[in-house]
């Protein structure tokens, strides 16, 4: 089980024009992928230059599936594709490039994330 910790902020609410003090979870520093390797390579036992080589080739590989329509699913991490925004047409015969709008990766956690978030042990910060 994970935990967070939550620290209460005062700032503007537009909608209701007042100050109110808002909860904002407590950001850590962002883990590096060298970090991220080190720690994984410790905990699997394995070499790690053989685990740096292993997640090199999975990064190009789901950038190429990715980058060619394709949806990438991770198993309990998530999903990874490309999302679109796009206009519409009126008939087949006027649909080309130019109606994408907007071309985003997008990523969907898997159902076992999900529930390992509503897990999450809450600690609130009191400054």
């Amino acid at each position: 089980m994970g935990q967070i910790k939550v620290r209460g902020k005062m700032q503007r609410v537009a909608v209701i024009d007042d100050n109110r003090v808002l909860a904002r979870n407590v950001r850590y520093s962002t883990v590096k992928g060298n970090e991220l390797i080190s720690y994984a390579s410790q905990s699997a036992h394995i070499a790690e230059s053989n685990l740096r080589a292993a997640t090199l080739a999975i990064r190009e590989a789901i950038s190429y599936f990715v980058l060619n329509g394709h949806h990438v699913d991770l198993g309990k991490f998530g999903i990874f594709g490309i999302r679109t925004k796009t206009k519409s047409a009126l008939d087949v015969e006027q649909v080309d490039s130019k109606m994408l709008r907007r071309m985003s990766i997008g990523f969907t956690p898997s159902k076992e994330l999900k529930e390992a978030i509503s897990t999450l042990k809450i600690e609130a910060v009191v400054e």
